[in-house]
């Protein structure tokens, strides 16, 4: 049986979607690296860096495996960047217009913490309670960010 390798599933997941499918062979000489590099990174073996991991998201249009490799191989991603599957892009929009409330708690909260010039013990406190609405807010504007390139990979539309 085989293990789950988020770089494999990646180039099977393009080719079930694409005209025109890449073997290992193929998908290596597009990412310009050796069959065997990618046989490798595809059985973990061995983990790409962050420049084929790149490439790989462009070449199988799939912006979020950027995410999940960060999420999975990175220690810093690990901690701050937990991996959740995005959001469609209706759902990541009327989620981002619903926050609308949350990002305006923010702001009067903010703003108070920021009158006097001095952030106090109980300002830190109000401050780290309101941490998981914002990052949640961010998540829908990054899932909204890999929607948009997804679709822009699709019609190969550069930024």
């Amino acid at each position: 049986m085989k293990k789950d390798n988020i770089y494999r599933e990646a180039r099977e997941k393009y080719n079930e979607n694409s005209e025109t499918p890449l073997n290992r062979e193929e998908a290596a000489d597009r990412l310009h690296i050796s069959g065997a590099t990618l046989g490798r990174y595809e059985t973990g073996e061995n983990a790409p860096n962050p420049e084929v991991v790149f490439s790989m998201s462009k070449v199988y249009e799939n912006p979020v495996l950027r995410r999940k490799h960060c999420s999975t191989c990175c220690l810093i991603g690990k901690e701050d960047h937990p991996y959740s599957a995005p959001k469609t892009l209706f759902e990541s929009g009327y989620g981002l217009i619903n926050a609308n409330r949350v990002l305006e708690k923010f702001k009067t909260e903010l703003f108070e913490v920021l009158a006097d010039g001095i952030v106090d013990k109980n300002e830190i406190i109000k401050l780290r309670e309101i941490i998981p609405q914002i990052k949640s807010v961010q998540k829908l504007l990054s899932d909204i960010e890999i929607e948009i390139e997804k679709h822009s990979l699709r019609y190969d539309i550069d930024k």
